[in-house]
């Protein structure tokens, strides 16, 4: 998923939530823990598409991978809640990022983030659905391949080129409507009001099914998932109270029935044999983890590596899923079902550093530099 820095600013807000002076400041550590946090989700992602979905893996491993990994199937066949994981995090550390910015730095901050990797993994997976067919499925048309470029396929009704590519969505219209609150200017009493009305509209617009723009905007589950993460970084910032306590509470209340439907749903309808009341409580733990960084109960980890994997987890969930499928049909019947998984993951996750330092951060630079020099000399307009 996409990736912020969490490195936290080194002093709070002059006036707090009720306009008293705020603590003194203070240096605060850059949050590894969060890293660490996104390296078990995306590891968990790309688990789950590997070995916990016997639907989907068994045409690119050629056998059903319940039986290839008997103990491991049932652990993985969760793995997809790692994107629940995700946008707890989200939420998070995009209201960290956006605090202090103006709208326009926000957005430019989320565009150097967010596109260059993205578009390099477009063209990554645009030559594997041509060179590396698994001979089942319809690659995307030339048509749909360009719209992925703009991350609005959803809207225009284009087809993933990697269906992971959904997630960039939600996350999208996330930061579209944070650029309400940001437009006059985040503070506690502003974003709280905005995650109590956000919540409620979730909720609300589900009896309306006439207005289908307000179901793209305001998902209740996606909106429960990122209010936590907002609700948890105002404790962060500010410190708990009963107002975010009861936020956060609100937030669980709008998941855990809307988690418990959509799993039903999907072991009902798309024969994912999934314990709803287990994924609630594994998506209550994210909460939990989540919470332990927010009431900066797990500052004592600090471990340096953990800041290259977090800048890792962005490339590798864009490019693993259709190249790590295709490199599984190409190695399984050489290696076999173990030895492949590993060579696959390792593959990966090379392959993601490899992006990141050569990519992103160069092509990061560049647009950076880029745009700066347009700010500070725009175009002259002719008099004619």
């Amino acid at each position: 998923m996409p990736q912020t820095d969490v490195q936290v600013p080194g002093h709070l807000d002059a006036l707090g939530a009720s306009g008293m002076q705020s603590p003194k400041k203070r240096a605060t550590p850059r949050l590894y823990a969060l890293d660490a946090l996104r390296v078990l989700a995306a590891l968990s992602v790309l688990l789950f598409h590997f070995t916990g979905v016997d639907a989907a893996t068994k045409a690119n491993w050629g056998v059903n991978p319940k039986e290839l990994f008997p103990w491991l199937f049932p652990v993985t066949s969760y793995g997809s809640y790692g994107v629940q994981l995700f946008f707890i995090i989200s939420g998070f550390v995009i209201c960290l990022s956006a605090w202090n910015r103006t709208p326009g730095q926000f957005v430019r901050a989320r565009f150097l983030r967010l596109f260059p990797a993205y578009w390099f993994s477009i063209v990554l997976a645009f030559l594997v659905w041509r060179v590396l067919p698994d001979g089942q499925r319809t690659a995307p048309s030339i048509s749909d391949s360009l719209t992925n470029l703009t991350m609005f396929q959803v809207p225009l009704s284009a087809q993933h080129l990697v269906g992971a590519y959904w997630t960039l969505w939600v996350e999208l219209t996330f930061y579209l409507i944070f650029l309400v609150v940001l437009w006059k200017g985040v503070d506690y009493q502003r974003v709280s009001v905005f995650c109590w009305v956000w919540l409620l509209a979730s909720v609300l617009v589900q009896q309306d099914k006439d207005v289908p723009l307000l179901g793209i905007f305001a998902q209740p589950l996606n909106t429960a998932l990122f209010v936590a993460g907002i609700a948890m970084y105002l404790m962060y910032r500010f410190g708990p109270d009963l107002k975010l306590w009861g936020l956060l509470g609100a937030s669980w209340l709008v998941m855990q029935s809307d988690l418990v439907e959509h799993a039903d749903n999907l072991r009902h309808n798309k024969g994912m044999d999934r314990d709803p009341y287990l994924a609630l409580a594994l998506v209550t733990v994210f909460y939990l983890l989540v919470l332990a960084v927010a009431l900066r109960k797990v500052n004592w980890i600090n471990w340096k590596w953990l800041s290259t994997a977090g800048a890792l987890v962005y490339p590798l969930y864009l490019l693993h899923e259709e190249l790590g499928w295709a490199m599984i049909r190409k190695l399984f019947g050489h290696l076999g079902a173990w030895p492949t998984l590993g060579v696959t993951t390792a593959a990966l996750i090379a392959l993601a550093w490899l992006v990141h330092r050569f990519v992103e951060r160069p092509s990061q630079n560049w647009l950076r530099a880029a745009l700066t020099r347009e700010s500070t000399n725009p175009p002259e307009l002719s008099d004619s």
